[in-house]
């Protein structure tokens, strides 16, 4: 009887645990993230560099089919800042440029991954993908980060 009641809090623990886990942002905040980050350290940058590569890519593909020259203009900007992650890695990190390229494609696909499996998760709570969540603030700092200057 003891090992039934120990098998079955164990069970419940474990089923709770991987419930919280799988509701839970794929990425923090961008905002928490740089607060605990030193902005003048390259492979900060870097993260800040492909985190916004990833949400404009992202917003790329939410807005394709409605607007496509604005959906062409982020695709840009994305292109852009994984260009500037790129020469950061080959300058800071001394990688060589097929190197660099790889690794900063990689670091924006998860990333932007993350953004598709939390924007998902946004739509079915508030039916957008962006306002109500990290998503909207990090789209806010990195348009900080591409205005004109």
């Amino acid at each position: 009887m003891k090992k039934t009641i120990f098998l079955t809090a164990i069970l419940f623990f474990v089923s709770s645990f991987t419930f919280t886990l799988a509701s839970a942002n794929s990425n923090a905040s961008l905002k928490d993230y740089l607060d605990k980050k030193n902005l003048e350290n390259a492979t900060t940058q870097i993260y800040l560099l492909n985190r916004c590569s990833a949400i404009y890519a992202y917003a790329s593909g939410i807005i394709l089919k409605t607007d496509a020259v604005s959906s062409k203009n982020f695709i840009e900007i994305s292109n852009s800042l994984l260009f500037k992650s790129v020469e950061l890695m080959i300058i800071d990190e001394e990688k060589k440029l097929e190197e660099a390229q790889k690794k900063a494609e990689e670091n924006r696909k998860e990333l932007f991954n993350n953004y598709i499996t939390d924007g998902k998760k946004n739509w079915e709570k508030n039916k957008s993908h962006f306002k109500g969540s990290y998503i909207s603030e990090d789209m806010a700092i990195c348009s900080k980060l591409t205005e004109d200057k």
